[in-house]
């Protein structure tokens, strides 16, 4: 079910647009933004645990790092057969007379 998205050569260089920019785009063509996970939640949730320790025993990681985590902590088969049933669910509930 993890459906990857085509290589299209279509590709321009978005390294410069800021990421709520580019959230916004994509909400604009119809896809649901607001549980959009990247480094800075890694970073967020690393101060939350850096906080409570002495600088000796501070976790530091580099941004390859913070990408394994976030890898680690998704498992996308489920997520999206998850969320296809609650589509499907929805759409029942709502429409299906």
């Amino acid at each position: 079910m993890n459906r990857e998205i085509p290589n299209t050569k279509n590709i321009v260089d978005l390294s410069n647009i800021e990421s709520r920019d580019l959230m916004l785009e994509l909400k604009s063509r119809g896809y649901y933004t607001d549980l959009i996970f990247g480094i800075g939640d890694v970073d967020w949730n690393l101060k939350s645990i850096n906080d409570d320790r002495d600088e000796a025993d501070h976790i530091k990681l580099d941004d390859s790092e913070k990408i394994d985590i976030l890898d680690n902590c998704f498992n996308t088969d489920w997520y999206c057969e998850r969320m296809n049933d609650n589509i499907l669910d929805e759409i029942l509930n709502r429409y299906d007379s």
